[in-house]
């Protein structure tokens, strides 16, 4: 017999100066100073992904495994450098779980923050998936 379905538990957001916030798990999700610089910092300058995407030859790929999608802001900063660095016909793959996904109008606002992001945030918007369990692909 099949299980029933179920919808995912999204975030529960509470939004405090500007930035969000999760209320189950009494955190923020990005620095309220400046989110885009602590990604930067932590995720792409953490992982050395600038000088490893240097180094990767022609028609590779290369893989991002990320527990916590967020507010998609890893996701955007790895994008937008992917287009800047990438050598020749190489793929970039970028899998995260998100045990509890924001709501689109939260992921939206979240968004909003970061203008030079906007190309690739209005493309996750366009096809984020819905709250639904399972796997996804973008």
């Amino acid at each position: 017999m099949s299980q029933p379905f179920q919808l995912v538990q999204p975030a529960e957001i509470e939004w405090q100066q500007g930035c969000p916030y999760a209320k189950h798990f009494d955190d923020i999700y990005y620095s309220r100073e400046n989110g885009l610089a602590e990604s930067y910092h932590v995720f792409i300058s953490g992982n050395d992904l600038i000088s490893r995407w240097q180094r990767l030859s022609a028609g590779y790929s290369f893989v991002i495994a990320e527990t916590g999608f967020g507010t998609g802001l890893n996701f955007l900063l790895a994008m937008q450098l992917w287009q800047k660095l990438r050598p020749e016909n190489a793929k970039l793959f970028y899998y995260a779980c998100e045990k509890h996904p924001l709501k689109i109008h939260d992921l939206k606002r979240a968004l909003s923050s970061w203008p030079e992001l906007q190309p690739y945030a209005e493309q996750l918007i366009v096809q984020y998936p819905s709250l639904t369990p399972g796997f996804h692909n973008i």
